[in-house]
């Protein structure tokens, strides 16, 4: 995502609004969302266009779980050496471009990138990460890996904060990670995902005329996906920085296991700038993004997380998140050859 930016679009509360309706559910129906927001149906397509327009809105992501289907989630912290500007664009370049890639972050305090990654399984992982390591060795100064066990996508509710009472999409998009023998995809299959993972809001009509099929099939082979939980939902990707606020990730490490805390742990981080949360084993347990206005409201959170949950923490990283390079939840390399 771009750097926050001193010159901010005008955003008022029925723009918020709409992002807050957007988030979660990027195909609603615009008759539905003007009804929703107390707009007309012209109103609404203009403030959409214009959010587009001035970068608030950059995109729509259909959300899969893909381990639903055989694929894991693996995520590389990644430091590099001193390199130049013209190497660095191309390692960005590199990762945005390959089939593999989930999200590629840039991000700052003591590492650069976060790449999340799919692959079949550790072996096949370890065969990606070799070759990583062959053309990109010489760059890296350090780095962790993570292995994801689950997910929370959840709604960015400091949006509009006390919009609650009136919403009827889901508070979250929980990536249960576990592998459903009842669904396999075709060649079909797999091309519906490719229409739809960067394109959330493509229609059914859309999709059955670029592959010359019927409506009800589409369909029909996106309701399959849904009720199966390879698709948990369609997402619109909204540019914090365009609304004045900064990204954060956080990284926990836990020392000790207790049931009651771990619960009130999980409530906790229901918190409505926690954007994501990943459970993951490695270094650290517990992944989290987080969206504020400025550093002194990070900071207040992060102490009391800390405060609260001492007994179970037993160390920590912050850093901010720059830029989103690429995000695809269910990228070319995790389709497979036909």
């Amino acid at each position: 995502m771009p750097e926050k930016n001193d010159s901010l679009p005008k955003i008022d509360l029925k723009d918020r609004k709409i992002l807050r309706e957007l988030d979660m559910e990027a195909r609603i129906p615009i008759k539905q969302l003007a009804k929703k927001v107390g707009v007309s149906r012209q109103v609404a397509q203009y403030r959409i266009e214009r959010m587009k327009n001035e970068g608030v809105i950059s995109n729509s992501l259909t959300i899969f779980d893909s381990p639903v289907v055989g694929k894991r989630w693996f995520r590389i912290v990644l430091q590099l050496r001193k390199i130049t500007a013209s190497e660095k664009q191309a390692f960005i370049e590199y990762f945005k471009t390959h089939p593999n890639v989930v999200w590629l972050g840039e991000v700052g305090g003591n590492w650069d990138f976060v790449i999340n990654l799919v692959s079949d399984d550790q072996f096949s992982f370890d065969q990606l990460f070799s070759k990583i390591l062959e053309r990109w060795g010489t760059s890296i100064q350090r780095y962790e890996i993570l292995v994801y066990i689950n997910v929370r996508d959840q709604q960015r509710r400091y949006i509009v904060p006390d919009y609650e009472t009136q919403q009827t999409r889901p508070e979250s998009m929980f990536h249960e990670m576990k592998y459903n023998s009842n669904l396999s995809l075709d060649s079909l299959d797999k091309k519906i995902i490719q229409k739809i993972s960067k394109n959330a809001g493509l229609s059914y009509s859309e999709i059955a005329s670029s592959l010359d099929i019927s409506y009800k099939t589409a369909q029909n082979r996106m309701e399959t996906m849904g009720k199966n939980g390879l698709i948990l939902g369609y997402r619109t990707l909204v540019n914090p920085g365009r609304l004045g606020y900064e990204s954060y990730m956080v990284f926990l490490g836990t020392n000790a296991y207790d049931a009651k805390l771990e619960r009130s742990l999980d409530e906790f981080l229901k918190h409505p700038n926690v954007t994501f949360v990943v459970r993951q084993l490695g270094r650290w347990r517990i992944g989290l993004e987080a969206e504020f206005r400025n550093r002194n409201e990070f900071q207040a959170f992060l102490v009391e997380l800390r405060t609260r949950f001492a007994d179970i923490i037993s160390e920590y990283e912050t850093f901010p998140i720059f830029f989103d390079h690429a995000v695809d939840y269910f990228p070319e390399g995790a389709l497979g050859s036909e």
